[in-house]
């Protein structure tokens, strides 16, 4: 057989949408795009000098993860979150949370446990260093780390799609500190994980899930956000 006389170029691992959703993510989780905001999509392909439909499709998984609004016929915004929503929310994230660690118990290995506690150093390390975003992401992996323990992947993308959009609200809403206190306090989870069996299991997870969203809602609180 003959070899093709035309021969296609090569597709970059990435596409357009993807590489809107990340700088979309960074502007809001570095603070450039505040809760509320609008996004306008003529003006966004504009500044990347790309065509709309990648914004477009862009704002629509953005829509779907919960970073942004979506309004038929008028506009995209950033979302906002009242005070009541933010604690509706927390308690969501504590309920699948902790069945996604009750499912990560079950296979987790010495090896993970390593893992997430060097996650824990770096957000000690992060905490003294008073880098707050850092703190966070380093935060999210953990957790992230956890959910794919559990080995089911339609739970693993409801976290996905209520936790990150919530730790940026909560970070760019409020002034809101962290702590090595706040770090170290993940050792309960990795304890659990490690040592724990029901039902002391599910009572330090929860508890520790509970006190991370208490913080969490009380600095936004303390800077209520208008919608």
């Amino acid at each position: 057989m003959s070899e093709p006389t035309f021969v296609f170029p090569e597709v970059g691992g990435v596409s357009l949408r993807d590489k809107v959703i990340t700088c979309l993510k960074e502007a809001i989780f570095s603070g450039k795009l505040r809760p509320g905001e609008p996004i306008v999509e003529r003006h966004l392909s504009q500044q990347m000098k790309i065509g709309t439909p990648a914004v477009r499709e862009a704002l629509v998984t953005l829509n779907e993860q919960g970073f942004v609004r979506r309004v038929a016929n008028t506009a995209t915004y950033v979302n906002s979150y009242t005070v009541d929503e933010v604690r509706e929310l927390y308690q969501l994230r504590v309920e699948f949370e902790h069945l996604a660690l009750k499912w990560a118990k079950l296979r987790v290995t010495e090896k993970d446990l390593g893992a997430l506690e060097r996650l824990i150093e770096g957000m000690a390390a992060a905490a003294a260093d008073k880098e707050v975003r850092r703190f966070y992401e380093l935060d999210l992996e953990f957790h992230r780390y956890c959910w794919q323990l559990s080995n089911n992947r339609f739970l693993v993308k409801s976290l996905e799609n209520l936790v990150p959009p919530l730790f940026a609200f909560v970070l760019m809403a409020s002034d809101v500190t962290v702590s090595q206190a706040i770090a170290y306090e993940h050792r309960s989870i990795v304890n659990a994980l490690r040592r724990l069996e029901e039902p002391e299991f599910s009572s330090i997870v929860r508890q520790t899930l509970s006190s991370f969203a208490m913080t969490g809602l009380a600095s936004v609180a303390s800077h209520p956000p208008h919608k």
